[in-house]
């Protein structure tokens, strides 16, 4: 077959299933804007500690440069599960080093997710999860997390959840803190879906990267109570080292084996100079000043966001979704295209989302482009509403 008509055709069908990110477009647009007021990427504004940049390179400089084994180092992998079991009341089986929390959702929905299987997504949810599952042939149905009134907190019906699931059910896939949204689940609503997933004899896969940054008294993961749980964490939100690629994944063996089995042909380990550094400095680490600072930023955005955006303070991440202040026909596009305008860089809701009602951004600034980016907001619901 001659290919070369057609560009298209030397592409899989599961690449052409997946669209680029709407938030890696905000990247190409920081780049070419001055003075951005950047609203829209998720990762810390401080710096990593020094303590923790200083064992990294001493790890470097002491020749912990090549591969780990594939699962990461025992040590590093001690302290995941001591801190699983601390927190959670329960100690997972086993446990895997990944590079990333992206790299732990893809081996595991590799490892989990056949051709026709169904997996149950939050709307709003991060869309890597709808793009691995397209990659895998799996089929999403998305539970929804908006309230039934402005301003509510984002919430789970287990009723529509229940009626979603089918023979064809795999996973329930569940992420509080919630990225776009900042909402996390109650205690309660984490053991319906668990209950539920127990019942039905399903799987829960779990995205914790943001458990440290709740706001809650009473944060709650599925692997208090689910029988079959595969937890995601990692260290780049709270240690502020996204680039770094280093997450964690835990769960029984039956699926982390698997899982160990696909890293050693994929990403083989995780960069190994920042597992020893995380072994030799976290247990020096105390991130709770940073948390403090995150909550005064979440309280310094919603009192001064004008009250159109219906905004209540969201209970975990560093990311709030308002909805749009559109009124007489005015777009979602419009808003952003406006907001652009001003310089003002935001996500717009549809990227997360079967709906174009929201948009997200990120209070992970300092706190004077917090106070740009909200003025800049409150002229547009004048504008637009």
């Amino acid at each position: 077959m001659n290919v070369s008509a057609d560009p298209q055709s030397l592409l899989s069908e599961r690449v052409q299933a997946i669209e680029p990110s709407g938030i890696r477009r905000m990247f190409e647009l920081i780049a070419s804007m001055e003075d951005p007021i950047n609203l829209s990427i998720g990762q810390p504004h401080y710096e990593a500690p020094p303590l923790l940049a200083e064992a990294a390179q001493r790890a470097i400089r002491d020749g912990h440069n090549r591969y780990t084994v594939t699962q990461g180092v025992p040590e590093l992998n001690a302290l995941v599960l001591d801190r699983t079991e601390q927190l959670h009341g329960r100690r997972p089986e086993t446990s895997l080093i990944t590079a990333g929390v992206s790299g732990g959702l893809v081996l595991t929905f590799q490892s989990m997710l056949n051709p026709g299987d169904e997996i149950l997504l939050p709307d709003p949810g991060f869309m890597m999860y709808r793009h691995l599952a397209a990659i895998c042939g799996a089929t999403v149905k998305y539970y929804s997390l908006y309230p039934d009134r402005s301003g509510e907190r984002f919430r789970v019906d287990l009723e529509e959840v229940a009626r979603l699931c089918t023979d064809r059910t795999k996973i329930v896939f569940v992420n509080s803190p919630s990225n776009p949204t900042g909402g996390v689940l109650s205690r309660d609503e984490i053991k319906g879906l668990s209950e539920l997933a127990n019942e039905r004899g399903l799987y829960v896969v779990s995205d914790e990267i943001y458990d440290f940054f709740t706001y809650l008294d009473d944060y709650s993961s599925p692997v208090s109570y689910a029988d079959r749980c595969i937890q995601l964490g990692g260290w780049s939100k709270t240690y502020a080292v996204p680039g770094w690629r280093l997450g964690w994944a835990t769960g029984p063996a039956e699926v982390l084996d698997a899982m160990k089995t696909l890293q050693q042909f994929s990403f083989v380990c995780a960069p190994a100079p920042f597992q020893r550094a995380l072994v030799e400095a976290m247990p020096e680490l105390d991130m709770t000043p940073y948390r403090d600072e995150y909550i005064g930023k979440r309280n310094r955005l919603t009192e001064k966001l004008h009250p159109a955006y219906h905004l209540r303070a969201p209970d975990g991440s560093f990311y709030a979704f308002p909805e749009l202040p559109l009124r007489n026909g005015a777009t979602s596009a419009d808003f952003l295209q406006a907001a652009i305008d001003r310089k003002l860089l935001v996500v717009l809701g549809n990227t997360f989302s079967q709906r174009d009602t929201h948009f997200r951004l990120s209070f992970a600034a300092d706190d004077e482009t917090l106070d740009r980016g909200v003025a800049v907001l409150n002229e547009l619901a004048e504008h637009f509403a």
